[in-house]
């Protein structure tokens, strides 16, 4: 090669040019695809609750689900008195909802519960009566003056609003039918597993059920308000079982339950909030 080539005159950039060249092909293949996102943090509780609960839990499991770190939850819904057979068996949980301040308290008296329960939400009974409305109900009054030419399913056996549609029934004198697979045509028969079922599969005029059951209904449906003297309202009660997998992940998915977070979940399913006196109160208290 000749001193005065050009070639030879630009040897060294040549030369820098081509470790670059290196340096960068072997920047780059190291670096490699994008990094995912790790969910090694996502850690999750399993929670035993009651079927009302659903709607909120699910949408609240989802928002936290799409974090991908943190805890969310593994959810078995059960009704009261399997729940109660769980808790009292083996029930390989770490947290329980129910929807009954008396099953809340026995299992705290029984000491399965560590801590204190917290009431997360109330629910309420409403009429209910189909979009097409064929007996043409125009209120409770109407209702309560007609109850005995009407067919109306209930809840049945041992579920939460059973105690308060009899308390109901009882203050309006209606009559509580004894057959609870039936809807009779005349008072208050018991249909089991949800009245608004029944009424949607036209088996009876009315219903009476939780504001939340009406909610998850994919039917047309309109709902009557219950004066508010004769209204009762079920809270939704939380806690921590005795001896969870583990305390820290139990504690902290207990602490989101009670946060503005799992409050507009539960507001989205239809429930309203709880009363601020019981919601700091363990259920014994």
């Amino acid at each position: 090669m000749k001193p005065d080539s050009l070639f030879y005159r630009m040897r060294g950039v040549i030369a820098l040019v081509l470790l670059l060249c290196f340096v960068a092909a072997f920047v780059l293949s190291a670096c490699g695809p994008p990094t995912q996102i790790s969910t090694a943090d996502q850690r999750s509780v399993k929670v035993l609750a009651a079927p009302s609960t659903a709607p909120a839990l699910d949408a609240l499991n989802a928002e936290l689900h799409d974090r991908q770190s943190g805890v969310s939850a593994h959810v078995e819904y059960l009704d009261s008195e399997a729940l109660q057979r769980r808790i009292e068996t083996d029930p390989d949980a770490d947290l329980v909802l129910t929807a009954s301040q008396e099953q809340m308290q026995s299992f705290t008296q029984a000491g399965d519960i560590d801590g204190d329960a917290r009431a997360l939400a109330s629910n309420r009974l409403v009429l209910v009566a189909t979009a097409e409305n064929p007996q043409a109900i125009t209120g409770f009054d109407d209702f309560t003056a007609r109850a005995a030419d009407l067919r109306v399913s209930t809840c049945a056996g041992d579920a939460p609003c059973t105690e308060a549609i009899t308390g109901l029934a009882g203050d309006f004198d209606l009559d509580l039918g004894v057959d609870e697979f039936d809807v009779a045509p005349a008072g208050l028969t018991s249909e089991p597993p949800h009245p608004v079922q029944s009424l949607t599969a036209g088996e009876s005029d009315a219903a009476l059920d939780y504001v939340t059951e009406v909610l998850a209904q994919d039917a047309a449906l309109q709902t009557f308000d219950i004066p508010q003297s004769f209204q009762s309202t079920t809270q939704i009660w939380g806690a921590v079982l005795a001896e969870p997998t583990s305390a820290g992940d139990a504690n902290e998915f207990m602490g989101i339950l009670t946060s503005e977070r799992a409050r507009s979940a539960f507001s989205g399913a239809g429930f309203l909030p709880a009363p601020a006196a019981e919601a700091e109160a363990s259920p014994d208290q």
